[in-house]
């Protein structure tokens, strides 16, 4: 076996530590990490004190409630200040504390999401990213950004399961072999046609751009033909109607553009945050449902959050390009 060896050699014991922590809350963690974990940890008293005061840190914030994790993130959001993209070291020294809190808070979630069915994914993309896969069946998929997804074919059925994100499916026909979309949010059904599925913060929206589909929402609702040039969504748990929709519009993500008519900036955002590093957040319930309409190029959101800030005259408080808060002027 290799000579054990710390990991980031470059990093101080706490960064060290963090590794650590996260790595053996992994499913790759097996007996020669820990073999390597033990002899990083046995080198320095330095680091069995930054592994003690790890564990003690992740200890309190497991032992967080939903009410004291809901005080921090408005302590946090209302001590970011007001000032145009304000530097970190200008924060009051009273919400200092809570940026450790609020990144350990941070890193669940991105280990949350890590260790779900959607990590061990067949086709991913990652932010701004697309991709175009042929299947074994004769049938294509375009993969949009921050998505994934699985292929579970047989001699009786083809099954997709879209783990999140959105994809355009054009489906070859067989009669033999259903094609269906598997969701969190539901399932839909089709033979040989063209359409979109997108599952995104517990929403699903089914887009059908040729021929038909069934969908079975899992509120227990079913659209049993939903035909092309119409759209359904489930929103909050909640299906809606079919209804009429541009395709042209509904497709340009497929051709790298971003194109909201009267979309409420809530919506826009939440497009532009798959598109970009980092988060964005609206401040300002009003300015959150502000309708935007425009064209936007997909390979460059910082162009449009710009000049969204201007058109709505929104200012931004930027803490680096990994969180931007918008509120009015």
């Amino acid at each position: 076996m290799n000579q054990p060896i710390p990991p980031l050699p470059d990093a101080d014991a706490n960064a060290q530590a963090e590794y650590w922590r996260a790595l053996r809350e992994s499913p790759f963690f097996d007996r020669e990490q820990d073999l390597r974990w033990q002899a990083w940890l046995e080198a320095s008293r330095e680091n069995q004190e930054a592994w003690r005061q790890t564990q003690q840190f992740f200890d309190c914030i497991a032992g967080l409630n939903p009410a004291q994790i809901d005080r921090i993130e408005r302590e946090v959001r209302a001590s970011n200040g007001t000032q145009h993209k304000t530097p970190a070291r200008t924060l009051p020294k009273r919400s200092l504390w809570m940026l450790p809190i609020a990144a350990c808070l941070m890193l669940a979630l991105c280990l949350g999401w890590a260790f779900s069915a959607g990590f061990f994914a067949d086709f991913r993309t990652g932010t701004g990213e697309q991709r175009r896969i042929q299947l074994s069946d004769g049938s294509s998929v375009i993969l949009n950004t921050a998505s994934s997804l699985s292929v579970e074919f047989s001699e009786r059925q083809r099954l997709i399961r879209l783990h999140g994100g959105e994809a355009y499916f054009k489906v070859a026909a067989d009669a033999a072999r259903p094609f269906e979309v598997v969701t969190s949010g539901g399932r839909v059904r089709a033979l040989g046609t063209a359409f979109d599925v997108k599952q995104w913060q517990g929403d699903l929206a089914v887009t059908v751009y040729e021929h038909s589909v069934r969908v079975a929402f899992a509120d227990g609702e079913t659209v049993e033909s939903l035909a092309a040039g119409q759209r359904v969504v489930s929103a909050g748990g909640k299906a809606g109607l079919p209804e009429p929709v541009n395709l042209k519009q509904a497709g340009a993500w497929q051709e790298r553009r971003l194109v909201f008519k009267e979309k409420p900036l809530r919506q826009v955002v939440d497009d532009l945050n798959r598109y970009r590093p980092g988060k964005i957040i609206i401040a300002d319930p009003a300015l959150a449902e502000h309708l935007v309409t425009g064209i936007f190029d997909a390979d460059d959101p910082e162009a449009a959050l710009n000049v969204i800030e201007k058109t709505l005259a929104a200012s931004e408080t930027r803490l680096t390009d990994a969180l931007v808060i918008l509120r009015r002027q």
